[in-house]
Parts: C-alpha cells; sequence; structure tokens
C-alpha cells in the first residue's frame, strides 16, 4: 500500500475536470474513487483501501439506524473516477459543493488516502492550528 504525504496546490479547467497530481498518481493503482469526506473534503481512495472501508460499513447492522443512515449516505456519495486521455476527470456538481470548490484546490497526502479541499478552506481550517499544537495531539 503507498503511503501518501505532503500538499500540492492546482486547479480545476473552465471545464470542472482536475487532474489528480503526479506525485500521487502511480500510487492509487488503476481504479481511483471519490468520496464526499468528513470536514467539507473530497477524500480519494484507490479501489484496496475503499474495500476495506466499505468492509466496516457493510459490518453496520440493520437494526442500528442512526448508522445506517450514515452508510447509506456515506456509500451514496462515492464516485468512480474516469480519467480521459490527458488524466483529467471531472468533478461532478455534487463533489465541488460538498467541498465548496470553485477553482483553487490543494490535494494532500493523508497516509493511505488522498483529500481535495477548497484551497480557501483548507487555508482556513489548517491556520487555526500551529505545528506546536498539531504535535501536542497526536503521539508522533
Amino acid at each position: 500500500m503507498e503511503f501518501f504525504s505532503g500538499t500540492v496546490s492546482h486547479q480545476l479547467d473552465a471545464k470542472n475536470r482536475i487532474r489528480i497530481p503526479a506525485k500521487f498518481r502511480a500510487g492509487l493503482g488503476k481504479e481511483i474513487y471519490f468520496v464526499a469526506g468528513s470536514q467539507g473534503c473530497i477524500s480519494v481512495f484507490s479501489k484496496e483501501v475503499l474495500e476495506e472501508r466499505i468492509a466496516a460499513l457493510n459490518a453496520i447492522r440493520t437494526s442500528d439506524a442512526e448508522k445506517m443512515r450514515a452508510r447509506r449516505k456515506i456509500l451514496g456519495s462515492i464516485e468512480k473516477v474516469t480519467e480521459d486521455d490527458q488524466g483529467r476527470t471531472l468533478l461532478s456538481a455534487f463533489l465541488r459543493g460538498h467541498a465548496n470548490v470553485q477553482k483553487d484546490v490543494v490535494t494532500v497526502g493523508m497516509g493511505e488516502y488522498l483529500e481535495i479541499w477548497s484551497k480557501s478552506a483548507y487555508e482556513a481550517y489548517t491556520q487555526e492550528m500551529t505545528m506546536d499544537d498539531a504535535y501536542a495531539l497526536v503521539d508522533f
């Protein structure tokens, strides 16, 4: 499994297409999926990592109404990425709206997956935390 780290700033083109940065692209494999992520981002998963996540969702008991609602919401947001000959993929209106993406985006390596953020939303989100704050919260 690939390990993704770092941040790349880039843009949607005029037709709302995006390229996954070359730095990350090879590690995702042939099948890639976009998922409406938490905190207003778009998560990007390889097929293998997404299958692991879906297995956890499939373990939810149908009698647990609240978790089933979450399962439906998450699974209903998954979109398989289809690239054109130049490596671009259309970012759907649903996902653009979810992440409030207009033009400028940031792709962030998150270990086993990626996140795509509106650049302004990502800057506002990360501005609230210093590196010292980050290290104080996690054991790294």
